[in-house]
């Protein structure tokens, strides 16, 4: 019987290790890329007044009835930016798209296309011939129609990306209450590893799980990253790590985490009673630790390049997501998937284990198609077969040969 944790239960491990951190009245463009840690309500209302939806000429509907076309003389125009001028009887006005519409009862806006005056640049004209009018449509956007002031425009939890930033400046936002982005300490060990391009000795070679850990998370954009290396000795290791969880919220290494004479960061941190090292019922991957140690959350990768990959994509950037505030898209159920066919050569499900396989996405006709990095042959290792990875297939445990897999995306 497997007896190993599953995946979602080591991910819930990890979430419980997040501690958000809420920041008050932050100005507003000094927190995009943050999330919301109150719901805001709107200062303004949208559309701050009623205005013309169309370029054209506002007539009074009494002026438009019976068979056209209509000939008015024109009495006047509004730009937009321009306060409204009213419209007298058996008149148009010219307005543009934006303009505040005069507060009269019974007006009716009369798009350009369906007059006399071409569109574009045209001298104001003396009258003009309306040749069609459907009155029921006015072309008109009521002020408060979208939003009214007072009601919420975006709810605790909301990232602030170019969307939630319109939304709040158009609706008079000037500070919010945010989660402050958690500062991150990636930390490489191994006396093997050394810093590119820095000379290679021996038996060492080049430290690409740290340039490519604290990428991923910086990409993630929920956090600051910075970057250090550990080597193989205890003492100087315990010295470093606490340097890393002085400086930083979140700490994760990669390495030194099995059962190896060798594996500092586990002898380190495993005396903490809020420390846990084993392994997971996953391919590639399977030693983890996770838990709290000197005041800063820790998540221990293994060291294998490609097990680093999948699991700081599984594991760790969901945790900055959650010291973020961001609680969405964290648990394997809730992260974005694409269905994708594959080949009868695709790596096959293991019954004990989840299986995840980094992949390429290729569409073929409508259809994408996933391509196992290494051909499919790839070990944990195989760290130069990782270019233009698109996202990780996972392979439940239990389950047939499949013909189509999902996809988690980054």
């Amino acid at each position: 019987m497997n007896t190993l944790p599953s995946v979602n239960e080591h991910l819930a491990r990890v979430l419980a290790a997040a501690r958000p951190r809420v920041k008050r009245d932050v100005p507003l463009g000094d927190c995009v890329g943050q999330v919301l840690a109150a719901d805001v309500v709107a200062r303004f209302p949208v559309p701050p007044f009623s205005n013309s939806a169309v370029d054209g000429f506002i007539a009074h509907e009494s002026d438009l009835f019976g068979d056209g076309p209509w000939v008015l003389p024109v009495a006047g125009e509004i730009p937009a930016g321009h306060d409204a001028i009213d419209c007298p009887a058996g008149h148009a006005v010219r307005i543009m798209t934006g303009a505040p519409m005069p507060q009269q009862d019974g007006l009716h806006v009369v798009p350009v296309e369906q007059t006399n005056i071409p569109r574009g640049p045209y001298p104001l004209p003396d009258e003009v011939q309306i040749a069609s009018v459907d009155l029921g449509r006015s072309h008109t956007r009521h002020a408060g129609e979208n939003v009214g002031v007072g009601e919420v425009v975006a709810r605790e939890g909301t990232r602030i990306d170019a969307g939630t930033l319109a939304a709040l400046v158009a609706t008079g936002v000037r500070t919010v209450d945010v989660f402050e982005r958690p500062t991150v300490a990636v930390v490489s060990t191994g006396d093997e590893l050394v810093a590119w391009p820095g000379d290679i000795r021996g038996a060492q070679i080049p430290d690409s799980n740290l340039p490519m850990v604290a990428t991923l998370l910086r990409e993630s954009g929920y956090a600051k990253v910075f970057t250090m290396h550990a080597d193989d000795d205890t003492q100087s290791t315990e010295v470093l790590l606490q340097q890393a969880a002085q400086q930083a919220d979140i700490v994760v290494t990669t390495g030194g985490v099995s059962a190896g004479a060798y594996d500092v960061v586990r002898t380190v941190t495993a005396s903490s009673p809020d420390m846990w090292f084993g392994h997971v019922a996953q391919r590639p991957g399977s030693p983890q630790g996770v838990g709290r140690w000197s005041e800063a959350a820790f998540i221990c990768l293994p060291g294998n390049p490609v097990a680093a990959f999948v699991s700081c994509a599984l594991y760790a950037i969901p945790l900055l997501r959650a010291s973020a505030g961001d609680r969405t898209r964290c648990s394997m159920d809730e992260r974005t998937m694409v269905e994708a066919d594959v080949d009868t050569h695709f790596p096959a499900p293991r019954a004990d284990r989840h299986v995840f396989v980094p992949v390429r996405l290729h569409t073929e006709h409508g259809a994408v198609r996933a391509e196992a990095f290494a051909g499919g042959h790839g070990g944990s290792g195989f760290v130069a077969s990782l270019p233009a990875v698109d996202g990780i297939a996972v392979l439940a445990p239990g389950t047939d040969a499949p013909t189509r897999i999902p996809v988690m995306l980054f």
